[in-house]
């Protein structure tokens, strides 16, 4: 949530991850058909053609129709206070989606939404989606009901399709300890260039002290977009796996500290068990899996990794998009599914002579 490693934080508008997506979404190839655009009409205006204007025009109005509904959907977003949230949601138990990251990184990891290819019909531009937009379409496809976001409590631009909650920097762990307690589901994003805070260690911790650690899905960015930060992304991954093999680390962690993490550990998880192209990991709870840490509490897990392989028609390796994430998140939210209905099952066996 809030800061973690020394750094200034002087609140977040949302500006700058709006700005972002709309050069993903723009490129050089818009900016190109704006500056023919200008070209063309200054040769009209100097007695020139008006057949190649006109469509270059019209390619350039589908592109800014294209923006300006790319703007209404950033644009409308629900934020509200965390206060006025948290309790009717968690007295109501709705079934609902907590996606965790951390302050400031709202909206910063853009996926392409479907083929995601610049197309002269776009006018040059093409269609993407924020990770909270994929996380939050996934979640409702699933079960029809609200993913939330605890954000930063200056926020004024961020993308839609979820709820997004307030809550001031001192003030955060009350609520989000409930909503962790309470969440069908948990998300939690790594975002790019940053290392794990020491707010996301706390998050973790209080996600393994409330027996919660089935229902935590882990997503990165994507592999194959320069400068995405996928790759410090996986690494920080390893480290939170090493965290839950030894949960220990985190059980007298001291406020404002970050945990001791094995490097070694890390390291073979990096090098030994996690692919490069690796997007996601989902944790299980006694289940089949991965590595089991502990005799007496196996924790499992599975990863998934993005798509890799030739095309048919384009002769070439498959791009990561929102289709990509997908089945790991669907996976994910179906096995949270299960848990509550093995337990009901359990509590509620009738009693024999035997037992």
């Amino acid at each position: 949530m809030s800061g973690t490693k020394p750094r200034t934080f002087h609140g977040e508008t949302g500006t700058r991850a709006v700005v972002l997506r709309l050069w993903r979404n723009i490129g050089c190839f818009g900016l190109f058909n704006l500056a023919l655009l200008l070209f063309i009409g200054v040769l009209v205006a100097d007695g020139g053609p008006v057949v190649l204007p006109l469509l270059v025009l019209t390619l350039f109005t589908v592109g800014v129709l294209r923006m300006v509904w790319l703007l209404r959907f950033t644009l409308r977003i629900r934020i509200k206070e965390i206060g006025d949230v948290v309790p009717d949601l968690v007295a109501s138990g709705a079934r609902y989606c907590l996606i965790l990251r951390p302050f400031g990184s709202a909206g910063h990891i853009i996926v392409r939404s479907g083929r995601g290819r610049r197309s002269l019909a776009l006018g040059g531009m093409k269609v993407t989606s924020t990770m909270e937009q994929v996380i939050s379409r996934a979640w409702s496809d699933a079960y029809a009901s609200e993913a939330y976001a605890v954000v930063d409590p200056g926020l004024a631009l961020a993308p839609g399709g979820l709820v997004y909650m307030r809550a001031e920097h001192t003030a955060w762990k009350e609520p989000v300890g409930r909503l962790i307690e309470a969440a069908h589901s948990i998300v939690l994003i790594l975002p790019p260039h940053q290392e794990i805070r020491t707010s996301t260690w706390w998050e973790v911790r209080k996600i393994m002290e409330l027996q919660r650690l089935e229902r935590l899905t882990v997503v990165l960015p994507p592999y194959d977009v320069k400068g995405s930060g996928h790759a410090q992304a996986r690494r920080e991954l390893c480290k939170l796996l090493a965290v839950v093999e030894d949960p220990l680390c985190l059980a007298h962690l001291a406020e404002g500290t970050d945990p001791v993490i094995n490097s070694e550990r890390v390291d073979y998880y990096a090098r030994e068990l996690l692919p490069a192209k690796t997007l996601g990991v989902h944790f299980f709870r006694n289940q089949g899996g991965v590595f089991q840490h502990r005799h007496d509490g196996p924790v499992m897990f599975s990863f998934s990794t993005g798509v890799d392989r030739k095309s048919l028609i384009l002769r070439r390796n498959s791009k990561v998009s929102e289709s990509t994430y997908r089945p790991l998140l669907l996976a994910a939210y179906r096995s949270d599914a299960e848990e509550p209905t093995q337990r009901r099952l359990w509590v509620t066996k009738p009693r024999t002579t035997a037992d």
